[in-house]
């Protein structure tokens, strides 16, 4: 195995790795990946002066994903723990009462 292809194997890891949040989002509020996925496209993008917020990212279940997407880009270490927060707290809770 050459050098080149451990580095293409690496990139495309770090590739898939970076679209798991939108994925999860898209999961959690019940849309389509692919619109997950150009939520985090549209949020990575370089900022365009006078760029306006798309309509299907705006209105209905796709707000709560946009909204996910957009803290897991801004702020990684609270989409991750709050993610890790959710199933954990019940666990918590049933080991504080035995």
């Amino acid at each position: 195995m050459s050098l080149e292809t451990l580095h293409t194997d690496a990139r495309r890891a770090a590739l898939l790795l970076r679209r798991v949040p939108a994925h999860l989002a898209a999961r959690l509020c019940g849309v389509d990946s692919a619109l997950a996925l150009a939520m985090q496209e549209w949020l990575t993008a370089p900022p365009e002066p006078d760029a306006k917020v798309p309509e299907a990212f705006t209105h209905g279940v796709g707000t709560a994903c946009f909204a996910l997407v957009k803290i897991s880009v801004t702020r990684p270490l609270v989409f991750w723990a709050g993610l890790a927060a959710i199933p954990s707290f019940p666990i918590l809770l049933a080991l504080r009462w035995i």
